[in-house]
């Protein structure tokens, strides 16, 4: 669980602030979109990359992590 809690907080802080995030914000501030669907269309948008990402890290050899 601690490990699940550490990539959750990585990912929340590096995505703070980043291009995507002030993408939403520029749909958000949009009248004619609707708040939830600006939510659920970038919500979804960050599901599919990070699948996408975690098939591709799957492909690669398993290297040692230590620590």
């Amino acid at each position: 669980m601690r490990s699940l809690f550490s990539i959750f907080l990585s990912i929340l802080l590096a995505e703070l602030g980043d291009k995507t995030q002030l993408a939403t914000v520029l749909f958000a501030n949009n009248p004619k979109l609707s708040r939830i669907g600006v939510f659920v269309a970038s919500a979804s948008a960050l599901t599919v990359s990070s699948l996408l990402a975690v098939l591709l890290g799957e492909q690669k050899p398993p290297r040692r992590v230590d620590g």
